[in-house]
């Protein structure tokens, strides 16, 4: 063989080489670079609407609160302690003025207080998320 043909063996097998690690590369980074999102499933109830007063204020806030978790016990507990939700969220609400309850940053605020209530209360971090399915100050 020529010095000639040599050189081009060696270099079409550079080139499948380089191709092949690159096409495998291409191929299993994709694969493992994808994360799989586990789907987590959650848990909610909807407390019957509460009047609260607020403090400092002949006003009333009326409020319909739904607590979401990811697990099902919880729920069970959350269901049949309903009235020590309730009592505190009312603490909570006659603790705060008018103008702490106002706009969105008074809302996320209070539910932001809720939530953390309901976990020390309960001693149970898989509670997630406080909703406000009714807000109105009357």
């Amino acid at each position: 063989m020529s010095k000639n043909t040599i050189l081009i063996v060696i270099i079409v097998l550079l080139l499948s080489l380089i191709a092949g690690i690159a096409v495998g590369i291409f191929f299993f980074s994709n694969n493992s670079g994808e994360k799989k999102v586990k789907k987590v499933e959650t848990y909610s109830i909807t407390l019957e609407d509460l009047y609260c007063n607020i403090k400092d204020s002949k006003r009333i806030l009326k409020i319909k609160i739904t607590l979401e978790t990811i697990n099902e016990d919880t729920l069970t507990t959350l269901t049949e302690k309903q009235f020590l939700i309730r009592d505190d969220v009312n603490k909570i609400i006659t603790n705060l003025t008018e103008e702490e309850l106002r706009g969105k940053e008074g809302q996320i605020n209070l539910q932001n207080q809720i939530k953390t209530n309901m976990v020390e209360l309960f001693n149970d971090e898989s509670i997630i998320n406080v909703y406000f399915n009714d807000f109105i100050i009357q």
